[in-house]
């Protein structure tokens, strides 16, 4: 099963949607989750649990299938791992679940792993490489060991992540809350294979245009319309790779109560798009 998160706008909070989204999913219910760029390069996705000191990531598991490689060009030996290294493989029968998820990251212990991305900034021919075009495979193995895979294709343009979305079970949708951006979506829908949830940002429910007045105005059905309400606090905690645990205050065994208005439509949202893609009843 896969969830593919996507927005035509840039500044939509695609990346933080979806983190935070896929680790409620598991602080909810009993699943396994995994987290996949949706491009070579994408340092963002996993920072938001792993907290960085120097440009280095730090914490969570080490990686078990760190190999290295020597660099004609220069000599030197680099160390592929995460991504770079299941492109490197040469059979689909070399992924298998142990290759995969010893070269994840694991955020909530055997439940939710986040694969990282290459460090190496993508050219402007990147998702025509060779070796990039073993990506649907990597993918695919991924999903064979996971409930269900989410998939981060930011507010990207090429044809990759095009076909991505074409080929989810489910296309989140995110935009900001205005109208505009709704008027704009029923007039020209994009065309995905899945369906389509729309996910409203950095949303405020006292605002002109909140979840029940869009749902009155363009007869969204409400269980095709989400919200992530604005939590200076957890994305200050996203931005030093803490996102979990700040997360934990509003789902799971470990409710304080903080901002009621956030957990109600967090567990809401999260809900919604699980049993869209048929994951939980």
């Amino acid at each position: 099963m896969k969830i593919a998160f996507w927005s035509e706008q840039k500044g939509a909070g695609t990346t933080f949607n979806l983190a935070v989204t896929a680790c409620a999913s598991v602080l909810l219910h009993p699943i396994s989750v995994a987290i996949v760029p949706g491009g070579y390069h994408d340092e963002q996705l996993e920072r938001k649990f792993f907290k960085t000191v120097g440009g280095s990531l730090f914490g969570g598991e080490p990686y078990a299938g760190q190999e290295s490689f020597l660099a004609a060009e220069s000599q030197e030996y680099f160390f592929k791992s995460g991504l770079e290294c299941l492109l490197w493989k040469e059979s689909r029968e070399e992924l298998t679940e142990r290759v995969v998820k010893a070269n994840m990251r694991q955020v909530v212990k055997d439940r939710l792993y986040c694969l990282p991305a290459s460090a190496r900034s993508e050219q402007e021919w990147w998702h025509e490489d060779h070796m990039f075009l073993r990506m649907r495979r990597v993918i695919e193995a991924v999903e064979t060991y996971f409930d269900v895979v989410f998939i981060d294709c930011g507010c990207r343009q090429e044809d990759y992540a095009r076909n991505v979305l074409r080929e989810s079970d489910i296309c989140v949708l995110n935009m900001d809350q205005e109208k505009e951006s709704i008027s704009e979506f029923y007039q020209n829908p994009p065309q995905f294979r899945g369906k389509t949830f729309i996910l409203l940002g950095n949303y405020f429910e006292d605002g002109l245009y909140n979840r029940k007045n869009l749902q009155r105005l363009y007869r969204i059905e409400e269980n095709m319309l989400g919200a992530m309400p604005y939590n200076p606090q957890l994305q200050a905690a996203c931005q030093i790779g803490k996102l979990k645990n700040g997360l934990e205050c509003y789902v799971g065994d470990h409710i304080k109560g903080k901002n009621v208005t956030f957990e109600k439509e967090l567990v809401r949202t999260t809900n919604l798009i699980l049993k869209l893609a048929g994951v939980v009843s």
